[in-house]
């Protein structure tokens, strides 16, 4: 798993400082956790219903033309 850095402001950054004022959550790295883990809740975005989207976009994708493939034989595979 990455590591990656978000600068939060305004809006955002008062909301995850609540979060932490009131004690939802502990640290910052916690406090987007739970927010992701609510939208989640919220939507029912489960791995497989993830993995279904981006396969449908790059589904899509190739039968515009966008992506290109080419099919491999067993031999090439091998």
């Amino acid at each position: 798993m990455a590591n990656i850095n978000i600068e939060l402001t305004g809006y955002i950054d008062d909301v995850m400082r609540s979060m932490i004022a009131r004690g939802y959550a502990k640290t910052k790295t916690e406090a987007v956790r739970l927010a992701l883990f609510q939208f989640d809740q919220l939507h029912s975005l489960t791995d497989d219903q993830l993995y279904e989207k981006a396969a449908e976009k790059v589904l899509s994708s190739i039968s515009s033309g966008k992506t290109k493939m080419r099919k491999f034989s067993l031999s090439e595979l091998g």
